[in-house]
């Protein structure tokens, strides 16, 4: 710098052209100045450099000027203000160091490359104080004049300091602008005192479909449907007053087009000069939407009486709905934080394991049907149906679960299993039936085979008319007989007379009695008393209870006024359906009297055997068989259980016609059980269903005895219970050389 001694009048008019110099440069503005400035600082200090900088952002040990001087104009650069002067005057404020310079700074490299001697500068200050950056001028000689240096250097940082704020500033507001013209969220300023629009940004207006010289004409509460003009003005006054610092709110905007969208709106108000509102608006329509389909969603499953659940990846229950309460019997508050495996019976315990593997790989279990214990211990037949859970990242932390109640269908399946194994078994003892009918007839008599054969088969479809009618259940007795005289129906009251109380037989029992009357009716109408004009038939019943014994059930069937009657040469089939069919069926005593005046035909059983009031328990004895029958397959002893008697008496005279001895026939578990006790048995021949009881009991019995059987059944071999797996099986209608030669292959010595 030049060595300056003025006189007091030549500092005046020194500082006269450093003002000049201030004042031509500031009529230019902008980054322009800055130049312009450290030119004319140069000139007024006669220094050889002069650099003005401004702090690097993030990094307060760097600075990067602006504008550089040395003996002219020179490229802007970064600096280390580590070491330096420069570092002085950001920390302590304007300094001055008016000769050796690099030896008070000797580590500063720069001061050494540029070879300078003195130094002065001071730091530009914003209006509130904050340092921005700086403006030094060096040069190779000392400075003489030390404060008439830093004085003019203070006239030209305050003017650089006001212009490098007002550029910040400005970049800030520019950029600050530009964002929010740019913003997806939706930003409107409008007057405090009109309320009309001043500035509405370009996401606002495309969104709305007006431009900005449309919007100056209008007002919030022309947008807003929610709101009437005196309504927003109220809505807005506190925050007007500054009673609160800004309003939130959700309300609705409607575009030009008269469509609607939701909002959600900040709005806080600028007093004093600005006097202004600025509302920060979003769109929630899409948020509205997600969550009205939650609600929605939540509402179905909160209705919903299919069990609705989530758990995490580990099986502890996030939510429960109304129908898992309803199903499992558990709340939501017993479950809530509890692992799911609480309801998973003992022997699935792996089957959580499973699913949640296949969840965890994003896989989905559908209509897995399964078993769940409730809270009062009842296990619950379910289809359950398993998605995972995806977080907002897209990963899997949870299980989405919901379980139908499929127990009522199962037990619906199991009925009609149950009901088209009972049709079938039921139609396979009808046909079997038929099939003995036929026999018995055409062997009774050749020649009149087809008219009998008619007449049975209609008596028994009147017998199984009545049993339809009661629903297979227990049978009126009066019904039953009149079902099967119905020919002589103008009769009844006169020639053909019943008497007894009302009474129901069950359902076997009344097969059994109604193919006996209609044998006796048969005989009656050939060779008795209906079959002339003057006969009469008397039929009646009675309980005899002389509280000594079990009650006795009696039917008598009584003719008289008929031909002289004599017994028959042969027996027929129908003198077996009385006689040993009907004994068999009512487990009772049959009794045929050929009297000259009338045939009488006398049944007496336990009542407990045919009525249905008079039932009483089976108690099983146990006991041993003598498993000791003589060699060979003749005379071998064989168990025939079968409740049907047509079909039991036609097995027993297959089988003895085969040499076979045979046990029974029986048709009941007590009764086969007692015959085993009692007797030796070397094979059985089981019907698996004797009407209200199965015959697994005797399957057992002669299975813990080591007595091979088969069973001869209506039902298939895999409708079977377990206990008579291991058994041969015939499908009934009976094929009697089957039976025989299977039974020969199962009493075969073993090879």
């Amino acid at each position: 710098m030049g060595q300056m001694s003025l006189t007091p009048q030549g500092k005046e008019s020194h500082f006269g052209l450093v003002y000049q110099m201030l004042a031509g440069c500031s009529k230019v503005v902008g980054e322009a100045f800055f130049p312009m400035m450290v030119e004319a600082l140069a000139h007024s200090l006669s220094a050889r450099w002069v650099f003005m900088c401004v702090l690097t952002p993030g990094d307060p040990d760097r600075a990067a000027t602006l504008a550089a001087w040395d003996n002219g104009p020179i490229d802007n650069f970064e600096y280390d203000l580590r070491h330096s002067p420069c570092a002085d005057i950001v920390t302590q404020g304007a300094c001055c160091f008016p000769d050796n310079i690099t030896s008070l700074f000797p580590r500063d490299d720069l001061l050494k490359e540029m070879g300078a001697t003195s130094y002065v500068g001071t730091p530009l200050r914003s209006s509130s104080g904050q340092i921005l950056g700086l403006l030094a001028a060096l040069d190779e000689k000392p400075i003489l004049h030390g404060d008439r240096a830093a004085e003019i250097l203070e006239l030209f940082s305050g003017r650089a300091a006001a212009e490098l704020e007002r550029l910040m500033t400005s970049s800030i507001n520019e950029r600050l602008g530009r964002i929010v013209e740019d913003s997806v969220s939706e930003v409107f300023i409008f007057n405090g005192d009109t309320c009309r629009f001043e500035l509405v940004n370009r996401g606002a207006r495309e969104n709305l479909g007006y431009s900005m010289d449309e919007l100056r004409l209008l007002t919030p509460w022309d947008i807003k449907p929610d709101f009437t003009r005196d309504e927003f003005l109220a809505f807005v006054a506190p925050l007007r007053r500054g009673e609160v610092p800004n309003l939130l709110f959700e309300t609705a905007h409607r575009r030009k087009d008269g469509s609607l969208y939701d909002v959600a709106v900040q709005l806080q108000y600028f007093a004093g000069v600005e006097n202004l509102f600025y509302a920060s608006i979003t769109d929630i329509t899409d948020r509205r939407r997600a969550e009205q389909a939650r609600a929605h969603l939540a509402a179905i499953v909160a209705s919903s009486n299919e069990a609705i659940i989530s758990t995490a990846l580990d099986g502890t229950v996030r939510s429960w709905n109304k129908g898992a309460e309803k199903i499992y019997g558990y709340a939501a508050d017993e479950m809530m934080g509890r692992s799911v495996t609480c309801l998973i019976p003992a022997d699935r315990k792996d089957e959580e394991d499973r699913i949640l593997a296949r969840i965890s790989k994003g896989e989905m279990v559908s209509n897995y049907e399964t078993v769940r214990v409730c809270r009062d211990g009842r296990h619950v037949d379910v289809s359950v149906n398993v998605s995972p859970i995806y977080n907002t990242s897209g990963e899997i932390v949870g299980a989405s679960k919901i379980a139908h109640d499929v127990g009522e269908r199962k037990r619906a399946e199991a009925r009609e299993r149950l009901l088209m194994g009972e049709v079938n078994h039921r139609a396979k003892n009808m046909l079997a039936l038929v099939q003995v009918i036929a026999r018995q007839t055409v062997a009774s008599d050749p020649t009149t085979f087809l008219e009998r054969f008619d007449e049975r088969i209609q008596a028994l479809a009147a017998s199984h008319d009545v049993l339809l009618q009661s629903g297979w259940q227990d049978v009126p007795i009066h019904e039953l007989v009149r079902s099967q005289l119905a020919y002589f129906g103008a009769d009844f009251g006169q020639r053909i007379r019943l008497s007894g109380p009302d009474l129901r037989l069950r359902a076997a029992a009344a097969q059994a009695f109604g193919m006996a009357l209609h044998e006796l009716a048969t005989n009656a109408a050939k060779y008795g008393a209906l079959s002339n004009d003057d006969g009469a038939v008397d039929i009646s019943w009675q309980i005899v209870d002389d509280d000594t014994a079990d009650p006795v059930f009696e039917l008598a069937w009584t003719e008289c006024g008929g031909p002289p009657v004599a017994a028959p040469d042969r027996r027929g089939f129908g003198s077996t359906v009385i006689e040993r069919i009907l004994k068999l069926s009512i487990d009772g005593e049959v009794d045929l009297d050929y009297a000259p005046t009338g045939l009488v035909c006398r049944a007496r059983c336990p009542a407990r055997k045919v009525l249905e009031k008079h039932e009483s328990g089976t108690g099983l004895q146990k006991g041993k068989a003598a498993n000791d029958a003589a060699p060979g397959l003749r005379g071998r002893r064989v168990l025939v259980v079968e409740d049907e008697v047509l079909i039991a008496v036609e097995v027993a005279e297959f089988l003895k016609d085969a040499g076979f001895e045979i046990l029974g026939p029986v048709g009941s578990v007590k009764q086969a059980i007692e015959l085993l006790d009692t007797e030796a048995c070397d094979v059985g021949v089981l019907d698996i269903n004797l009407g209200g009881e199965t015959s697994e009991p005797i399957a057992e019995w002669l299975g813990r005895n080591g007595t091979p059987f088969l069973t001869l059944s209506s039902y298939g071999v895999n409708d079977r219970s377990p206990v008579f797996a291991n058994s041969p099986h015939l499908d009934k209608p009976l094929r009697p050389a089957m039976l025989v030669k299977e039974l020969e292959a199962m009493l075969a010595p073993a090879e």
